[in-house]
């Protein structure tokens, strides 16, 4: 690969890239050697591990997996079939049913507790409501109390 038309900062770029790292202070001759240089030493590891596909020490022998009578602990024990026990389809049908009509009777129950709770939560709201009107009237009602009696008050000292 030609790596002349490159920047140095490309040149470490790319060596990052196929796993070594370039000093930038140094020239861009010597970056571009070395990344060739670990190019080639990575292709020619590479063709060596490629070339040798048998480890010796991961060979298995035959006396690590006994036949005769014993099992492998790492093998899973047999998984033993039930058999299923044949299904009466009329006792089928009336447990469908049944559950149908719990499943029905729990949503109608839902929807009653539902609309039980927007029922009182509109009445809360509506005794705000009251609560805030009463209030107003009071506090009205007071004013007009106190205005009362300044007027009382000031007829009395014209008196």
């Amino acid at each position: 690969m030609d790596f002349t038309d490159m920047t140095k900062d490309e040149l470490e770029a790319y060596g990052r890239t196929v796993g070594i790292e370039l000093d930038r202070r140094l020239t861009k001759s010597v970056l571009i050697d070395q990344l060739n240089d670990h190019i080639e030493n990575a292709e020619i590891e590479l063709s060596d591990e490629l070339s040798d596909p048998v480890y010796t020490d991961a060979e298995i022998e035959e006396e690590d997996f006994p036949v005769t009578g014993e099992d492998h602990p790492l093998m899973p024990p047999e998984v033993q079939v039930v058999p299923e026990e044949p299904v009466d389809p009329m006792i089928a049908i009336t447990e469908e049913r049944e559950a149908r009509r719990s499943f029905h009777n729990l949503t109608e129950q839902h929807r009653q507790a539902e609309e039980k709770h927007a029922l009182a939560k509109q009445r809360r709201i509506d005794m705000e409501v009251i609560e805030n009107e009463s209030f107003s009237q009071l506090e009205s009602i007071k004013e007009a109390l106190v205005k009362a009696e300044e007027t009382w008050n000031s007829s009395k000292a014209m008196l």
